[in-house]
């Protein structure tokens, strides 16, 4: 018998309980789960969880952080379960095209939000260090919240200019790695900065951020599925505050709370803006705007 995935996931919560049992195989239960999730190793989960260190526990309250549901300790299978993103990452509705500009906006707000707790919310300062679309998750609301800890560092407790860390090796995805991360080794809340910029470049583009279209404006790279829906003013804002947080030395660029305020000021823009354009339509960017990552 073929089961659906919602049989399959939810025969494995009743085994998981002690409440289910297949007499089709030794492993109790059928083999589709092995699809639907992800096998750890005892090493997957010590590198994964910073080797189950307390001191980096997140409060449970922390609102944009993706929040662990329990485990399933079998005698065959090791499970994790996590909170149940049902729309996927931001990655994929970029890819898509289907996301509005002000979603979009939205999105980076509440995911601003989860880094900026990360960064000055918590006991200790925790630097994500892997930011991009792919681990910003969406729920069944479009609300964002930030996955995927697994090279995470613990800062020190919150200061105004934290000293950086020096780690082992380069880490991450390529494209949203600072500068000082790649040639000294070091990283700081503001490598985190870096990173959202990037994401926030991809946002508007709907594509990663390459270094060979340096020379062309961003504004000629913009997403042609949100072009003409993004006004002037609403722009102004977001692309300075994109350009400080790619700044190539970490100091100049701006915290995530500041980096909160200027997204929201721009959605204020924004939604000011449609009120009074019922007639034109589309909007009409003028400026040219050149971003240099080196």
């Amino acid at each position: 018998m073929l089961l659906s995935k919602r049989q399959v996931i939810g025969r494995m919560f009743l085994k998981c309980f002690g409440l289910y049992r297949s007499s089709s195989s030794q492993r109790q239960y059928p083999t589709i789960i092995e699809e639907l999730c992800h096998k750890f190793s005892l090493a997957d989960l010590r590198k994964s969880t910073n080797d189950f260190d307390q001191n980096r526990v997140i409060d449970i309250r922390a609102f944009g952080i993706k929040i662990y549901k329990g485990f399933c300790n079998d005698e065959y299978e090791k499970i994790i379960v996590y909170e149940y993103m049902s729309n996927g990452s931001l990655y994929e509705w970029l890819q898509g095209g289907e996301l509005s500009w002000k979603k979009r906006v939205e999105i980076c707000i509440g995911a601003a939000r989860g880094l900026h707790y990360l960064h000055a919310g918590a006991k200790r300062t925790i630097i994500h260090r892997h930011i991009k679309p792919n681990n910003i998750v969406l729920d069944d609301n479009m609300k964002p919240k930030l996955t995927d800890f697994g090279i995470s560092v613990l800062g020190p407790r919150f200061m105004s200019k934290p000293k950086p860390i020096k780690v082992d090796s380069v880490v991450g995805t390529f494209g949203y790695l600072a500068m000082e991360h790649l040639t000294d080794l070091t990283v700081t809340d503001k490598t985190d900065v870096y990173s959202f910029g990037m994401v926030l470049l991809e946002v508007v583009c709907g594509r990663k951020y390459v270094t060979t279209e340096l020379e062309k404006p961003v504004e000629e790279k913009i997403d042609p599925n949100i072009k003409g829906k993004i006004a002037p003013e609403c722009w102004q804002v977001f692309i300075d505050i994109t350009r400080k947080c790619v700044k190539y030395e970490a100091h100049e660029r701006p915290t995530m709370g500041e980096v909160e305020v200027e997204l929201e000021h721009a959605l204020s823009l924004q939604e000011q803006a449609d009120i009074t354009n019922t007639i034109i339509g589309e909007y009409t960017l003028l400026s040219k705007t050149i971003i240099n990552l080196i």
